[in-house]
């Protein structure tokens, strides 16, 4: 039974205020529970957490840590963050070193746990996902995952690594494409422009 009263607007507009519904509403949302949805006060974008709307697809997808941030920081969330690279390269691993995933996060954590840049996962795979942790700025701590051509993968695992931040409460930025591109490429048999000539190769 609906008891008279106040109504209680948001999330559950229509419920009354005294009744177990609204009560039991309000406990939801304390312990941070969403109804119909919704995100989290604390994690709803805004001045701590701009919006930026990705791409469909991406050749590199950054990932930019607050200034007040520092490589320590990453200790809790690297883990998490190393497996997804793992199972997105594990088509292009090499039965010969399987033990590789593995020595890469042990060397990764160490230099993390002592606030330094570490290596990533930069693997030399024709087709793999790198991660990379960028000599650019000193004083912020960036990574950045790349693959040779533009994909969804990109795209995909910078947004799951972007949402893990934010609910470790890790304030940082999201940017694409972002590397310098190399030279352009001409069609076959057509030297790409600024070449300098305008006649067809001979291979």
């Amino acid at each position: 039974m609906v008891t008279r009263g106040k109504s209680v607007g948001g999330a559950h507009a229509g419920v009354w205020e005294g009744s177990g519904v609204a009560d039991m509403a309000r406990r939801t949302f304390r312990r941070g529970i969403t109804l119909r949805g919704r995100v989290p006060k604390h994690l709803r974008p805004g001045p701590r957490f701009p919006v930026v709307t990705p791409p469909v697809k991406a050749r590199s997808g950054h990932i930019l840590l607050d200034p007040k941030r520092s490589y320590h920081d990453l200790v809790r969330v690297y883990p998490e963050i190393h497996k997804r690279v793992v199972e997105m390269n594990r088509p292009f691993v090499k039965e010969s070193d399987p033990l590789l995933p593995e020595v890469l996060l042990d060397e990764n954590l160490r230099d993390l746990k002592g606030n330094r840049k570490p290596v990533g996962y930069n693997r030399q795979d024709a087709f793999g996902l790198r991660l990379i942790f960028p000599i650019a700025d000193e004083k912020r701590a960036e990574f950045y995952f790349a693959k040779p051509a533009r994909c969804q993968e990109v795209v995909q695992i910078t947004e799951q690594v972007s949402t893990l931040l934010r609910r470790r409460g890790i304030k940082h930025s999201v940017e694409y494409d972002r590397l310098p591109l190399g030279p352009p490429r001409g069609l076959p048999g057509i030297p790409p422009p600024g070449s300098g000539s305008g006649y067809l190769s001979s291979t």
